[in-house]
């Protein structure tokens, strides 16, 4: 039997703990895999990711971390990973560092990957990019970065140790039970039923940047088109969308969070994101598997994949820019949309299935220690 872990924080509503199920899930079709997944913090059905999402041969392990930084958990780690005793240990976000005392302790070998999901400054605070560039330099931990951009930033951060990418993956997206209920809610939304229906799908936070798309869209009040947010925000954050509340023009939804985002992607004609910095958002991958049309800001992973043939890129983080790239969008003629559309689906299929992205990974995981 061969033994994954693959580790994160929390289950929180984000790409990157939606690449981790979705990972586990795959790697768990292969024959002799035991794939574990483990959550620092414990699990909160009302804050986080449904379990029911993780395939039933996917064995779950909340570690009941307290807020903040918390000294148990490095021993609570090492614990429980040298119980399960792993052939592999794949972190994401801030559950690396924490695994630095483990690598120390444990004495067998086993590989040790962890996946850059943003840019490196923004993936980890200073102590903890201190602490990688220890263990990436020593060759302990196998750094992976998800696009472009962000081995761009890693090897800027970390240097040559950083040498391996692999491009992030989603599933496929399909229709729920929900998606006739939701087709009428969208439609009931639109001006008319030519009425152009712009999606994000993104935690309310200054990264994701809404307060742009709602300036944007101010600025088409007078045109076919509406968006629609799919988000929500913690508390911290709070204070973000009561201002988004406050400027919200009358072509914008906010409809919260919602557990059927492929249904909306289906309904969208395209999927928008404003944010001013990215690694490689899972959402958009999901979006292409859709053909909804994405419509982005120059960030991160971003500028890789959305080309002329596949989308349309703002020149920077502006409100000029971005409402350049949705005009251009709008305009576009029955064949381009058409085109782009067919083009999107067909690069997620070349390039960024979760298929692909597994098999890749398991690849990287049989690879020398």
């Amino acid at each position: 039997m061969y033994k994954i872990v693959q580790m994160v924080p929390a289950l929180g509503w984000g790409g990157a703990q939606v690449f981790c199920i979705q990972l586990c899930n795959e790697l768990a079709k292969y024959p002799d895999y035991d794939v574990t997944l483990i959550s620092m913090y414990t699990h909160d059905p009302q804050k986080h990711l449904p379990l029911s999402m993780l395939d039933k041969k996917v064995k779950f392990i909340s570690l009941g971390k307290k807020p903040g930084i918390d000294p148990k958990m490095f021993l609570k780690i090492y614990k429980t990973l040298k119980s399960l005793r792993p052939d592999v240990v794949h972190t994401h976000l801030h559950s690396g560092y924490y695994c630095f005392y483990s690598y120390f302790r444990l004495k067998y070998p086993f590989k040790k990957v962890h996946t850059l999901h943003n840019l490196a400054k923004q993936d980890a605070p200073p102590h903890g990019r201190k602490m990688f560039k220890y263990f990436f330099r020593r060759h302990i931990i196998e750094c992976v970065t998800i696009s472009d951009e962000v081995h761009k930033s890693a090897v800027e951060e970390y240097g040559a140790y950083v040498k391996t990418l692999i491009y992030n993956g989603s599933d496929e997206v399909k229709p729920s039970e929900k998606f006739s209920e939701t087709q009428n809610q969208v439609n009931s939304l639109k001006k008319n039923t030519s009425t152009k229906v712009l999606l994000n799908v993104a935690r309310i936070t200054r990264q994701k940047n809404q307060k742009l798309l709602l300036e944007v869209m101010q600025e088409l009040t007078n045109e076919n088109v509406i968006a629609v947010i799919l988000g929500d925000y913690v508390a911290d954050d709070k204070s973000i969308y009561d201002e988004l509340i406050a400027i919200k023009p009358a072509n914008v939804f906010m409809l919260g969070k919602v557990t059927n985002v492929s249904d909306y992607l289906f309904c969208a004609d395209a999927f928008i994101l404003s944010s001013i910095f990215e690694g490689m958002p899972i959402s958009l991958l999901e979006a292409l598997s859709a053909g909804a049309i994405p419509i982005s800001t120059p960030v991160g992973g971003v500028i890789n994949l959305v080309t002329k043939d596949i989308g349309f890129l703002s020149e920077d983080v502006s409100k000029e820019s971005l409402l350049k790239a949705v005009r251009s969008f709008l305009a576009a003629d029955v064949a381009t949309i058409r085109q782009l559309k067919n083009n999107d689906k067909t690069l997620y299929n070349k390039d960024f299935s979760m298929q692909t992205c597994a098999a890749k990974y398991n690849a990287l995981y049989h690879s020398s220690l």
